[in-house]
């Protein structure tokens, strides 16, 4: 048999060179925005990690969640809730879909906040200003009070 180091197939010459850098400094791969948005809210936790700290985590989160469609953006936000039982990140995105589409954040409030203390979250998180606005509104108010 031949030797497979000297003749290898050429499976790995054909696969895309990384051209980023991770957190951690290692080569990588650049993501699509909804990729990153998608990676980001099943995995972040808003919380200090080893290579980063939470704030950076939360602007990263929000610049893919600013430069995907709004009906993305809602989806992933019901995706997290329901199948990667997230808390703090549905609630993030709802908050930031609030903004950016308000008929398309009634179709979907109830599903993402289905607790107390997911409606909790999601007025600290709106309060916070992180999203873009720092109060509740009387449209945010009244779904506030019906969810």
């Amino acid at each position: 048999m031949a030797n497979k180091s000297v003749f290898a197939a050429t499976m790995g010459r054909l696969l895309p060179k990384a051209t980023a850098r991770n957190l951690a400094g290692a080569k990588a791969y650049t993501y699509t925005e909804a990729h990153g948005l998608a990676q980001l809210a099943m995995t972040g936790t808003f919380g200090d990690g080893f290579y980063q700290d939470a704030q950076p985590q939360v602007s990263r989160l929000l610049e893919f969640a600013e430069a995907v469609e709004p009906a993305f953006l809602a989806k992933t936000a019901l995706h997290v809730r329901a199948k990667g039982h997230m808390k703090d990140t549905p609630a993030f995105l709802l908050a930031v879909l609030a903004r950016r589409d308000p008929a398309l954040f009634a179709l979907v409030f109830n599903r993402v906040v289905d607790s107390g203390r997911m409606l909790r979250s999601f007025v600290q998180i709106v309060r916070s200003g992180q999203t873009g606005r720092k109060s509740l509104g009387l449209g945010l108010r009244r779904w506030c009070r019906a969810g």
